[in-house]
């Protein structure tokens, strides 16, 4: 599961188009790509919108736990969560505050 935590949303959507644009490209797209230059080609066409589509963007938990949820719902028992973005330490201290204290 690809989020991309940030103090507000409109920064993680931003954050998320610039270091994992790749997640608006379609599957079929994807699979012609055979170099990091034809990635950067097509992720250039790529917007915050579309990537936001694709990536739980903010700091709303209740989006983050919905996403973990639907996981849930369907029978898995472990969730990678890939925080896209320089904020590391920002988005670890929401999971362990914010996020895992409802899965306990």
């Amino acid at each position: 599961m690809t989020v991309c935590w940030a103090k507000t949303e409109d920064e993680a959507k931003k954050i998320a188009k610039e270091w994992w644009a790749v997640a608006a490209i379609p599957g079929e797209l994807m699979s012609q790509l055979a170099t990091p230059a034809e990635f950067e080609a097509v992720a250039q066409f790529v917007d915050e919108k579309a990537v936001a589509a694709k990536i739980i963007c903010g700091p709303d938990p209740d989006r983050h736990v919905e996403e973990i949820e639907t996981y849930r719902k369907a029978g898995f028992d472990h969730v990678y969560v890939h925080q896209v973005g320089p904020d590391q330490n920002g988005f670890f201290e929401f999971y362990q505050g914010e996020i895992l204290p409802k899965f306990k």
